[in-house]
């Protein structure tokens, strides 16, 4: 299925590319719409295409030699996925699942090597969103060894409150919420009503209530000394 015009504005990885180089990408984009629970891609299956997330939310897992997955990430709209391995031409190490109903666009691997090389915006904004990427896994090492399961639980809601206060969309399933922060979903339960206990946010089903940002940044911060080891709580 080609890019609907739609589409075309919302690849904001190719937006970094010269204009006719863009539009030659769209050309050969494609688009894959999926209902939640599906499978994008498998841990080890060829990178063939990039995929850059429009609309829902990807869960992406690995899995050790036992066939047990741990959920390591969950990327929202706007964000590309399989770019090192595309770039590398290696097999994915990981696995990607709709956590919602998701929209994609795909580019085929080769044509998107091939754009890389040839324009050097486009070059900027993938090693970026690499760089990104590498930030992410790292704040969640501090987060494991430095926050307790309510701090995670805040934290995860401010990086998705675009204001100081308002909604925050959670329309993943709350296991997997709890799988990305190290915790079990009793854990997170018991997190998200204690804010909701201590005035610092109203769940309504999938949707959280803001309505004092710099409050819940408050109790986001570690405590000095404070360290959990990477354990799952």
């Amino acid at each position: 299925m080609r890019a609907a015009p739609g589409d075309r504005l919302n690849g904001a990885l190719l937006s970094a590319a010269n204009p006719e180089l863009r539009a030659a990408l769209l050309a050969r984009a494609g688009t894959m719409v999926l209902p939640r629970g599906a499978t994008i891609v498998t841990q080890n299956s060829e990178a063939d295409r990039l995929f850059v997330l429009l609309q829902g939310s990807i869960g992406l897992s690995t899995a050790d030699e036992g066939g047990c997955a741990t959920l390591v990430e969950i990327l929202g709209p706007g964000e590309a996925f399989s770019i090192p391995a595309v770039m590398l031409q290696v097999p994915h190490v990981i696995s990607a699942m709709a956590l919602a109903p998701c929209r994609l666009m795909t580019l085929p691997a080769a044509v998107f090597r091939d754009a890389v090389a040839a324009d050097a915006g486009l070059m900027h904004a993938v090693m970026e969103q690499m760089a990104q990427h590498w930030r992410l896994l790292v704040d969640q090492v501090v987060d494991l060894k430095t926050r307790d399961a309510t701090q995670r639980a805040a934290r995860f809601l401010l990086h998705r409150l675009p204001a100081q206060r308002g909604a925050v969309d959670m329309p993943e399933p709350r296991g997997a919420i709890a799988a990305r922060l190290g915790m079990t979903p009793e854990s997170l339960s018991r997190a998200l009503h204690g804010l909701e206990a201590a005035g610092l946010l109203r769940l309504q089903g999938r949707r959280v209530d803001v309505p004092d940002r710099a409050a819940l940044q408050r109790i986001s911060t570690p405590r000095a000394g404070a360290s959990q080891n990477g354990r799952r709580v």
